[in-house]
């Protein structure tokens, strides 16, 4: 018999790590609860890769989100080979833009001078340049930031590539609708019951079934959570084409609530507007309330916006963690079981460089001192 790894889950993650692993054995089983790959976070992500602007990736992970954007170029490149799927990518950087003077302030006085303390390209700009640099914005607006090294994609797309690459490696057997009920170690390998009361049995088994991971290997109470998020998607009419220059974020009050306004164009006429974080909650259901705020705050961002035709809102569960550092690394004392899982919402800014850990993991290759560093802080006995 020869070797075997099972995966559970097949979102990015998931997908990721068995196309990147799948050399190292004989045969790789990926299992997933839902009717085909992809359709939890990664279906429901907006597609930011940005391992500056999001809080997650400052701190200790900065260095290894930011090699995680290095990669994309060639990841992508590979999976196109790989697939016959051109994924679409946004290289022109992300605007955090700033409509009034405390946010201005925030913005000036918090995060710029950690960006480059960090080493990080930063491009200020004025009210005016902001205008040439995104028209479409409103002439509220009063400053910018330019992360030039912030790209986006269209997950759904990546997803699709994924799906095809690992269709067309022999090696991969994709499982649907396999709910996976209890991932057991031993000293001869890993068997994964499922519900029905079958068993996968593997040699090594990679846990990648993010807010739903601590059901499988459990953890201290608190350590793991989900959290849900909406969007909505638009068309812009005549849309053909990025309708904005870059992707953009802002903080705006609507209805004397604060909300986080991200905006993500495609690049055919498409824009997706979020997101919520809403703690605690597994509903998958769109809320109406939830779509009119966020359009309400995409209104404030750009104004033309009013006119462009709502085609559909959802939601998604990211997974959380008690630290916001994902858990990646083995479970148990012989190495049996690897997680990786916990990515809330930078699981497509880190998916090719967690793949590639993952793979280091299990094939027992030395690590570099960037891999090392991140698996310290990653590590998911901190919260076995």
């Amino acid at each position: 018999m020869g070797s075997a790894l099972v995966v559970v889950g097949a979102g990015v993650i998931g997908c990721a790590v068995a196309a990147a692993a799948s050399d190292l054995f004989d045969k790789v089983v990926l299992l997933d609860a839902r009717p085909e790959t992809g359709l939890a976070a990664s279906w429901a992500a907006i597609g930011g890769i940005t391992p500056q602007s999001d809080d997650f990736c400052r701190g200790p992970l900065r260095q290894f989100a930011e090699a995680s954007r290095g990669m994309y170029p060639q990841w992508l490149a590979g999976l196109e080979a790989g697939s016959g799927i051109a994924v679409p990518f946004l290289d022109s950087g992300l605007l955090q833009v700033a409509l009034d003077p405390s946010e201005q302030q925030r913005v000036q006085e918090q995060l710029v001078p950690q960006w480059v303390e960090q080493g990080f390209r930063v491009e200020q700009l004025d009210a005016r340049t902001t205008a040439h640099a995104e028209p479409l914005l409103s002439p509220a607006v009063l400053s910018a930031v330019r992360l030039p090294s912030e790209g986006a994609l269209e997950p759904r797309v990546l997803m699709s590539a994924l799906r095809e690459v690992l269709r067309r490696d022999p090696r991969i057997e994709v499982v649907a609708r396999a709910r996976v009920q209890a991932v057991t170690p031993g000293a001869q390998g890993v068997e994964v019951l499922l519900e029905g009361g079958d068993v996968v049995r593997g040699d090594r088994c990679v846990v990648a079934a993010g807010a739903w991971s601590p059901e499988l290997v459990p953890t201290r109470p608190g350590g793991q959570f989900p959290v849900r998020g909406q969007a909505a998607e638009l068309v812009v009419p005549g849309g053909g084409g990025y309708p904005l220059r870059h992707h953009v974020y802002c903080k705006v009050a609507v209805d004397d609530t604060t909300v986080s306004s991200y905006v993500v164009p495609r690049h055919d006429g498409r824009v997706v507007v979020g997101v919520t974080y809403d703690q605690g909650r597994w509903d998958e259901e769109p809320e109406d309330h939830a779509t009119e705020r966020l359009l309400a705050a995409l209104q404030l961002v750009v104004p033309a916006s009013r006119d462009w035709r709502l085609t559909g809102s959802w939601a998604g569960i990211r997974p959380g963690t008690a630290d916001g550092y994902p858990l990646v690394g083995n479970a148990d004392a012989d190495g049996r079981v690897v997680m990786a899982t916990g990515h809330f919402g930078v699981g497509i800014t880190l998916a090719p460089i967690t793949a590639a850990l993952v793979r280091s993991i299990l094939s027992g290759a030395a690590l570099t001192a960037g891999q090392a560093d991140a698996l310290r802080v990653m590590d998911p006995r901190r919260f076995l």
